[in-house]
């Protein structure tokens, strides 16, 4: 019905919008109806009675009449508005968890949250402005001309001649407009990434010395968007000046010159007149919804392409709610994965090829690789936030395709190298992995994670504040908070991203402790960034290329001379030559 992506409305917009849209049409004769009472009135003065007194109540009606159908035009409009914006911003966050990480983290995070807040404030304007007020704006002058043909055809026919040079105005002017605001919409998406990724980084920017030109940089950037801005006011205020004081007045003009010139030869009353410059008036009225919603369609359209072009973005994996949801054995289980390939989108080679691997239960394998093996691709897709282009995986020996989701997930605890925690208390953050935790369950899985000590030394206890992203606590503090936070979710395949690569030698043994709780009869597949993690091991997984290039245990995988025995050897010599410890693999 409205003409955009059904996924961008709701019944509920869509039943404001006729709400607006048949109050908005029904003011028309309601005003026309009121000024003809008027212009009856004026006769009858002329005639000698006091039509005013007799009609007074009429008047009045008509009065209260177009007022209500006045609010009832806005209520319509921005109730629409309303449900349509609070329908995309669910959308784009449904989207953003479909997508999931695999694929978010290649975009600006900048962007999406700009697109989901101001774009879509446009959408407001677009959906209470432009779809009601366009057929408004039709209607007006079809029920004025008419209401003039029928007071006088001479008069209608001079006011006819005009009625199709705003449209023409309008149109000529609306390519360059639609330019300009598409430009427009790409600056304010990228001044906005780029103000948070300058938020975020800000300690990296001041060890650099960088934050004056960064500053600069945005500053310039930002005087980019300011001209843009300028350049559609200058469109839009341009057209209002043409429109409104142009053909606005020159209509008006021209039905009372013509009305006063019949009036001369008798062909009208005075009454007749007042009724029909009246009348002429509501045509400024056309042409300033017309500027209205042509500002505000032309910014609404770029946004809702933007947000459709996003909604359209392939899922990697479909949502499988209807999927088989095993009960909860309570223990470890294996995962296979059969001749697995993955192509990230726009992507030359595959960062996954025909690569086979076994974890078996209550077994903990290692993953190693040097950097674009594929590791993380590969926990992607355990994860289920990618879907392969090929290959099966198999958890519990029941292929991922047949089950739910969500079952999949509750079945995976995942400690990455770099936690993330949300802004809240050590208690929201926990309570994450278990809504109904009680208080001595989190507990307990903060002891287990040897973080208990510093929640009972801290004033607030559970309610200590994290900051944002965990700022306020120390590396070796997130870490085990997410620990704590896998120990209290007790899911039966654990997942460790190298949490121990950031941290001190102390903290390191109090993370290992946490980590080997963590892990006891779990199956557990360990991300590995440098060596002296893969010990814990019971088996090793080399990649290469996207695929498997070697596995065994540590004393085979030495005794082959491979990659791994050359991983080992690189290391002893910068061992035995005084330097740092090998660099992360």
């Amino acid at each position: 019905m409205l003409g955009v992506d059904d996924r961008l409305i709701t019944p509920e917009t869509i039943k404001w919008v006729k709400v607006g849209l048949i109050a908005g049409i029904a003011t028309i004769p309601t005003t026309i109806l009121l000024y003809y009472v008027l212009g009856l009135t004026v006769d009858a003065a002329f005639a000698g009675s006091n039509l005013l007194r007799d009609w007074l109540w009429i008047l009045v009606l008509l009065v209260l009449a177009k007022a209500g159908l006045a609010w009832l035009f806005r209520t319509g409009q921005f109730r629409a508005s309303s449900a349509a914006k609070l329908n995309v911003r669910d959308q784009i966050y449904r989207q953003v968890v479909d997508l999931g990480p695999g694929v978010l983290g290649k975009r600006r995070t900048g962007e999406i949250a700009n697109t989901a807040t101001e774009g879509v404030e446009y959408l407001d304007y677009y959906f209470s402005v432009y779809f009601v007020q366009i057929w408004v704006a039709i209607a007006i002058p079809i029920f004025l001309c008419a209401a003039i043909f029928w007071i006088d055809w001479v008069v209608g026919l001079w006011m006819l001649a005009g009625v199709p040079l705003t449209p023409l105005f309008v149109g000529s002017s609306a390519r360059g407009f639609r330019r300009i605001s598409a430009k427009n919409e790409d600056v304010k998406n990228r001044n906005s990434a780029q103000y948070l990724d300058s938020i975020q980084g800000m300690s990296t920017l001041k060890m650099f010395n960088e934050d004056q030109r960064r500053g600069a940089q945005m500053e310039a950037d930002n005087e980019t968007q300011r001209k843009t801005t300028m350049r559609l006011l200058l469109v839009a205020q341009s057209q209002f000046v043409v429109l409104e004081l142009g053909f606005a007045l020159f209509s008006t003009a021209v039905a009372m010159g013509v009305a006063l010139y019949r009036y001369s030869g008798g062909f009208v009353t005075p009454g007749e007149v007042v009724a029909v410059v009246l009348i002429s008036l509501e045509f400024s009225r056309t042409l300033l919804l017309i500027g209205e919603f042509f500002f505000a369609g032309a910014l609404g359209r770029e946004v809702a392409a933007k947000v459709v072009e996003f909604l359209n973005e392939t899922v990697p994996v479909a949502r499988q709610g209807d999927g088989r949801r095993p009960s909860k054995s309570g223990q470890a289980i294996g995962v296979e994965l059969k001749d697995l390939t993955f192509t990230y989108p726009g992507a030359e080679s595959p960062a996954i090829r025909s690569l086979n691997m076994q974890l078996a239960p209550n077994e903990t394998v290692a993953l190693i690789g040097k950097s674009g093996s594929g590791k993380t691709t590969v926990t992607n897709l355990l994860l289920r936030t990618l879907q392969p282009d090929a290959g099966q995986i198999l958890y519990a020996g029941m292929p991922a395709e047949d089950l739910s989701v969500a079952w999949i997930r509750e079945q995976l605890a995942l400690v990455p190298q770099d936690p993330f925690l949300f802004y809240g208390t050590i208690a929201d953050n926990l309570r994450m992995a278990k809504q109904d935790a009680t208080e001595q369950e989190l507990k307990d899985a903060l002891g287990a994670a040897e973080l208990l000590q510093f929640v009972e030394s801290s004033p607030a206890g559970l309610n200590t504040m994290v900051g944002d992203q965990g700022m306020a606590l120390s590396g070796g503090q997130a870490q085990r908070l997410a620990i704590a936070r896998a120990l209290l979710k007790d899911a039966p395949l654990v997942v460790l991203d190298e949490p121990t690569s950031q941290i001190d030698v102390e903290t390191e043994e109090l993370l290992n402790r946490a980590l080997e709780r963590l892990c006891a009869n779990k199956t557990v597949l360990l991300i590995a960034h440098r060596l002296s993690t893969i010990e814990r091991a019971d088996r090793i997984v080399v990649m290469d290329e996207g695929t498997v290039a070697e596995q065994g245990t540590r004393a085979q995988l030495l005794g082959q001379n491979g990659i791994y025995a050359g991983m080992v050897q690189t290391k002893r010599e910068i061992e035995s030559a005084g330097l740092v410890p090998a660099p992360a693999v």
